[in-house]
């Protein structure tokens, strides 16, 4: 009689264990879905970050610090570039007047400004404005010269231009890779 008892409470609990299991799977398969979130459930609003790792997984790259706002631009103060330094947390955004004589290319500007003796290689990206469009993202990469790593992304800097400069984010192995392929 107690044996019986017995087996009657495990049943009832290994039920009890195994809806408890099921539910615990079902609230993790939708929160992980996307068709819910956990917070969601708790009653937590969203938070304002935007997270950009899928942007990132289809091929997108965002630079560090994210894009860039626009910078209003004079026209009386003749053709100019935006350049935006982005160091840690901090980042320094100034106007450059370009030459109406000669074109200016990016290593001429990391020449002129010194910037990878402050920061070592350098990641550079350009936001060129594209007419009415989202702008078009040109980047490149510096050594510890001061010169592109690779002489066909040497751009042409345009009136307009946005150049943001960050210091190389790289891993070690990414960058003994790239001075392997690019030692040539």
């Amino acid at each position: 009689m107690l044996l019986k008892i017995a087996v009657q409470r495990i049943a009832v609990t290994r039920g009890l264990v195994q809806r408890i299991a099921l539910c615990l799977l079902a609230v993790g398969l939708c929160t992980q879905s996307g068709c819910i979130t956990l917070s969601a459930l708790m009653g937590q609003k969203r938070s304002p970050k935007i997270d950009t790792s899928l942007l990132a997984a289809q091929g997108y790259s965002i630079p560090p610090g994210g894009m860039p706002a626009p910078v209003a631009m004079d026209p009386s103060e003749g053709p100019r570039i935006v350049l935006e330094i982005r160091s840690g947390e901090s980042q320094h955004i100034e106007k450059l007047p370009l030459p109406v004589d000669r074109g200016v290319f990016v290593d001429d500007l990391v020449k002129q400004t010194e910037l990878n003796k402050q920061l070592g290689n350098l990641s550079i990206s350009i936001m060129r404005p594209n007419g009415s469009g989202a702008p078009l993202r040109l980047t490149t990469t510096t050594d510890k010269h001061g010169r592109s790593k690779n002489m066909g992304q040497n751009y042409a800097l345009l009136p307009g231009d946005h150049v943001i400069v960050y210091g190389d984010q790289r891993t070690l192995l990414e960058r003994f890779i790239d001075d392997q392929v690019f030692a040539q």
